[in-house]
């Protein structure tokens, strides 16, 4: 029992169309970059937002906390 040679040919194929696709698009939107204009947040990404955001400036004020006191080290990870 052999695998046929059109399956790993066509699965290839498939592959390097969606490289040549994506290379273009980033030509495209490198040529373009100045017409790029970013869509506002929707509510999943402010709801990230809020749930990340605040624990990452919770850890960072620690951070600068401890750094004012002169104990710049890294803090164990949990």
């Amino acid at each position: 029992m052999y695998e046929h040679p059109y399956l790993a040919y066509r699965a290839t194929e498939l592959d390097l169309e969606q490289l040549e696709r994506a290379a273009e698009r980033r030509r495209f939107l490198e040529e373009h970059a100045d017409q790029i204009v970013r869509r506002p947040d929707g509510a999943f990404r402010r709801a990230v937002r809020r749930m990340t955001g605040g624990a990452r400036r919770r850890a960072d004020a620690v951070t600068a906390s401890r750094c004012a006191e002169g104990v710049c080290e890294l803090a164990p990870a949990r």
